[in-house]
């Protein structure tokens, strides 16, 4: 007969025996789990990593190196490059926006830019945003020019064994010449003009062994009346007479100072740097506000402290706005008589058309600015210029109603501009108004 103190110490025993078996069984998948769990940690973090590094990081994955010179606009320091420059565009100008005036660096920091000005002149400002001076600078690539382009094919019509495809390429329109079996890619990336009688094409690169950005005016560009393309005024053997050596079947090449002076008047400044010199990270593009009227920095200021009127002169404002400084002014990029050779000027010269304030002051009308009248009587600097032309007829009869002004014998309530300020032919494709005023018999 079994002790019943045994008995008791069996069961206990088994009890413990049990315990022991259910807790490493139940340690036993703790671990189990917590390994799967850090699996599956492991995994997505692995899944993560994938993701960061081709998904949002695309700069990560090795390149091919560059060198600086081989990418227009590629300064020797620039950081992220390819075959196509640098990814950051470099037509939007810088945030804090500076004015630059040549020779004089120091009011690099009073330009406060369009829309500040447009807080106390909204109308002008909504003029001047659809006038060609607001889109007289863009990128090569983002024009509608540049999109009817690409994928064509042009034939040099001077040399038809040279052909031209374009590509738009981000940014930038590429041009390739095919020349006797060779293909040469020429970038360009800057679109010149307005549109409004045609555009050029200029690509940029920076030059290392000169240290300085270099250019090249494409061998053609785009005449919207005709919308064609076609050589580049000045390029053509009619324009150039003899063979220069910049001239060549890729375009013309041009050094820093002539590339300044090309960008000079499609751009408020082309350098935050340097005065006369050119920047593609601070060149600020197109004619803004700034540009005609100086930096308006303190003419602000002035303004929301509330100070009189007096204190809010600008440099060029409606008060000093004289014919003689507007002609000087106006004429500074449309062209003035002093920035032309006299030997171009004469009235059988139907080219100068193209240079209004020159043809206003050749003519007898201005008499030296001594009659008031100026490029500001007809147009309005802000805006598109106005194809109105009883607007135009009824500002040379206001004038010519005074006593002391001569009246037309021919037709005096008729149309003024029809014969004494006729459309002319320039460059064989483009119309400019002659604003050389004279009589019919001396403007043929």
């Amino acid at each position: 007969m079994q002790n019943p103190i045994d008995k008791i110490r069996l069961t206990r025993v088994r009890r413990s025996a049990l315990f022991i078996a259910i807790s490493s069984s139940f340690v036993l998948l703790l671990f189990i789990l917590m390994g799967r769990t850090d699996k599956n940690k492991d995994l997505s973090k692995s899944k993560q990593t994938r993701i960061e590094l081709v998904a949002f990081h695309p700069q990560q994955i090795e390149k091919p190196k560059v060198e600086a010179s081989a990418g227009p606009l590629a300064p020797p320091a620039d950081p992220v490059t390819d075959s196509q420059g640098p990814k950051q565009s470099r037509m939007e100008p810088p945030k804090l926006q500076q004015y630059l005036v040549p020779g004089d660096i120091s009011v690099v920091s009073k330009l406060v830019g369009n829309k500040v000005c447009a807080e106390c002149h909204p109308g002008e400002h909504a003029l001047h945003a659809g006038s060609g001076h607001a889109r007289t600078l863009k990128p090569a690539g983002k024009t509608a020019v540049a999109q009817k382009l690409n994928g064509t094919t042009v034939r040099d019509t001077e040399s038809p064994h040279i052909l031209w495809q374009y590509l738009v390429a981000g940014e930038r329109l590429e041009a390739e010449q095919i020349k006797d079996g060779k293909r040469t890619c020429i970038p360009l990336d800057y679109a010149v003009g307005s549109g409004e009688h045609g555009m050029s094409f200029v690509g940029v690169q920076y030059s290392t062994s000169l240290q300085e950005y270099t250019g090249i005016e494409h061998r053609f560009s785009y005449y919207t009346r005709s919308d064609h393309m076609d050589i580049t005024p000045g390029q053509g053997e009619r324009d150039r007479g003899s063979k220069k050596q910049e001239f060549g079947d890729t375009g013309r090449t041009m050094n820093k100072t002539n590339l300044t002076k090309c960008l000079d008047c499609h751009s408020t400044i082309t350098s935050a740097k340097k005065a006369g010199d050119f920047d593609p990270f601070t060149i600020i593009p197109n004619i803004s506000c700034e540009r005609c009227h100086g930096p308006a920095k303190d003419h602000v200021e002035a303004a929301r402290r509330g100070d009189p009127l007096e204190k809010l002169a600008m440099p060029l404002g409606v008060e000093s706005a004289t014919p003689a400084r507007q002609i000087h002014e106006c004429g500074t990029c449309h062209r003035r008589i002093d920035l032309v050779s006299p030997s171009m000027i004469h009235q059988d010269n139907h080219e100068l058309a193209r240079f209004q304030p020159l043809g206003l002051q050749a003519s007898a009308c201005f008499n030296e600015g001594k009659s008031g009248l100026k490029c500001t009587t007809c147009h309005d600097p802000h805006g598109k210029v106005s194809n109105n032309r009883a607007n135009y007829v009824n500002a040379c009869v206001n004038c010519h109603q005074n006593p002391s002004q001569s009246k037309c014998k021919v037709e005096p309530k008729g149309d003024c501009i029809q014969c004494h300020m006729p459309k002319r032919t320039v460059s064989e494709v483009f119309e400019f108004t002659d604003h050389w005023i004279r009589s019919p018999k001396k403007s043929k």
